[in-house]
């Protein structure tokens, strides 16, 4: 199925969901046993053939053809047998038990007594920020074997009671009382979409029979159980709210949104600077990440980053609910009273220092090579830097801007000193005016008016962007006591508008376009393929990864860019969508972008078609 057809499949089906939601439910059940129907079907048809075969055998004398047709039945029957058997690798993680950390196991049993739940058969800590139920499906989804996964960086970032309500949010899906349909189909989803991911990937001998069946099957059972899958998260959200309270819930979800963005912003670039001077770190980063996430967060970044979070628009790669959404689902508005007073580490007991160590062992075996490699590009950031010092007056508008760069990355500076540089010598430069925009625009300073207009009137290309900070700016305007005129509030107001129509069209084009299709091949400048690389790096998780621009004829007109990720075997879904969402936020191409994982968001083999205009950003 093509992608513009998904996309349209999943409209048409949350519409229906809104409009007539008890129709809805019953035709996504219906469709959900068809696929468990089809599968049996097919065995029983395997089954019949045998049958058939050895009765002819009985009441006629034997014939070669029988050989042919038992052993295709055979064939089929096998393949069904392992089409049951869903796909599944075991999470990586350190194992915990009751043993090692009563406390926390004696939560886990309240939260699940509270849920009426089943057991969770094995609870480990990994690296991600995150928490999650992963399922082991058995009998394509007719059972479950349930993991419980715990992020180090997640206990580190949130006190105690805040983390079982997230722990809570995610044995919501498991719960075992109002709302099985959605909780059921939500499994079932996973489900069927590790089998398709099978197929896809060709890692296994099926009869093609069945292969087909669920290539076709499932990408239209994934659109139209997406709204109900959606649906699930929140009522995953009402059992936490439901055990701790809808206030402390809200809190929650905003300080881990808020701490994730710290997390992999701040808290991974600071830690690898220190590549510049250590070519082997005394300390992982593991054994200091409670001491960095339980520091005060600037409130104005902390404002910022909040805004961010809510005006967030959801899509039809994730089945979560944007923050705004689900707030209002808890009658909750927006606002963080307080962070959390300490950390959740010491839950882990006496595992607390043998799973740091061995977090630490694995991150330096990943990464030891993009170590030394990104101490060599500091080292260079500085000489040339240094370099740059010795000759002021000879610089250009961009050896500002690769100065700044360089600055950016080797310490916390402020850069605005050498953009305003920059412009003052290329007056239009709309790297140097985004750039200043973003760092002063919360700030409310008086100076981003006409930098803006800049942008909007001499950059056709980047009105939209233009307008968007245009709000930001005028919101601190606002904050500081010092409101813009009306005429001017509205003006920037009909532009956005205006623009934000175009850019939806475009989007909408955008992404019903396949990722390897209309391919050119990237002409991108030294300085931005550096920074690319750069923000690429910075993911430890990512092996390799590529960039891709594509000839659309659309406005308003812009260039199209996808970032193609290979990632380290075994991450979650959860983990790989996060790492593109990460490297989507901090890539700045000059134009339009995506960001698509290998076995995630795109097959694997759909590389291939691609490959000859991608252009290689990194290889571990």
């Amino acid at each position: 199925m093509d992608q513009s057809d998904y996309v349209h499949l999943l409209r048409q089906h949350e519409q229906a969901s809104r409009e007539q939601p008890q129709q809805y439910r019953r035709r996504v059940l219906r469709f959900a046993v068809l696929g468990y129907v089809a599968v049996f079907l097919l065995c029983l048809l395997a089954l019949a053939g045998l049958v058939g075969i050895g009765w002819r055998w009985q009441q006629v004398r034997f014939s070669s053809w029988m050989i042919w047709v038992g052993i295709a039945c055979l064939g089929l029957l096998w393949a069904t047998v392992q089409g049951l058997r869903v796909p599944f690798k075991l999470p990586d993680g350190q194992v915990i038990t009751a043993d090692d950390a009563p406390e926390l196991f004696k939560g886990l049993k309240k939260i699940r007594s509270k849920v009426r739940g089943p057991r969770i058969h094995q609870v480990l800590v990994c690296d991600d920020f995150n928490a999650a139920i992963i399922q082991q499906p058995l009998l394509l989804g007719l059972a479950h074997r349930n993991y419980l996964l715990l992020g180090w960086p997640l206990l580190a970032a949130l006190e105690p009671k805040r983390l079982f309500a997230v722990v809570a949010h995610e044995y919501g899906h498991l719960r075992g009382e109002h709302g099985k349909l959605s909780a059921w189909i939500y499994r079932t989803r996973l489900a069927w979409s590790r089998l398709a991911q099978r197929y896809d990937e060709g890692s296994s001998a099926v009869a093609w029979l069945l292969a087909s069946f669920v290539q076709w099957y499932f990408p239209r059972f994934d659109a139209l159980s997406f709204a109900l899958a959606r649906q699930d998260e929140y009522e995953a959200d009402r059992v936490s709210a439901r055990l701790f309270g809808p206030e402390l819930t809200g809190q929650t979800l905003q300080e881990v949104a808020l701490k994730a963005q710290w997390f992999e912003r701040d808290f991974w670039r600071r830690w690898w600077r220190r590549a510049l001077a250590e070519d082997t770190p005394e300390a992982g980063p593991f054994a200091r990440m409670a001491k960095d996430l339980q520091q005060p967060l600037d409130e104005a970044w902390q404002r910022e980053a909040l805004k961010r979070e809510l005006k967030r628009l959801a899509d039809f790669h994730d089945t979560h609910p944007v923050l705004k959404d689900r707030l209002a689902s808890l009658g909750q508005g927006s606002g963080l009273e307080r962070l959390s007073m300490g950390h959740s580490l010491r839950l882990l007991g006496q595992a607390r220092e043998r799973i740091a160590l061995a977090l630490d062992a694995a991150w330096w075996e990943r990464s030891r090579t993009d170590w030394r490699s990104h101490g060599e590009r500091l080292r260079g950031l500085n000489e040339q830097a240094r370099e740059m010092g010795q000759r002021v007056a000879e610089l250009s508008a961009d050896d500002w801007l690769r100065w700044a760069d360089a600055v950016e990355a080797l310490s916390e500076k402020d850069v605005s000193p050498w953009l305003e540089r920059a412009l003052l010598l290329a007056p239009e430069h709309p790297l140097a005016l985004r750039r200043l925009i973003r760092l002063h625009g919360p700030k409310g300073d008086a100076r981003v008016g006409p930098w803006l207009e800049t942008l909007f009137q001499r950059h056709p290309d980047q009105a939209w962007l233009a307008a968007d900070l245009a709000q930001v700016w005028i919101d601190a305007c606002a904050s500081s006591d010092q409101p813009l005129p009306a005429d001017q509030r509205r003006l920037w107001r009909d532009r956005l508008d205006s623009s934000r129509a175009l850019e939806e069209q475009a989007w909408e084009a955008f992404n019903a376009l396949a990722p390897w299709a209309q391919g050119l091949a990237p002409q991108l400048d030294e300085a931005q393929l550096r920074e690319l690389r750069g923000c690429v790096l910075r993911e430890i998780d990512v092996v390799a990864a590529w960039v891709g621009e594509h000839h659309l004829e659309v406005k308003p007109a812009r260039r199209h860019f996808t970032i193609w990720l290979e990632c380290r075997p075994g991450a979650n879904e959860a983990a790989l969508d996060a790492t593109a969402q990460r490297v989507y936020d901090a890539s700045d191409l000059p134009g339009r972008a995506r960001v698509v994982v290998l076995g995630r968001h795109v097959p694997r083999e759909r590389l291939a078609d691609a490959r000859e205009l991608l252009l290689l950003l990194r290889r571990r």
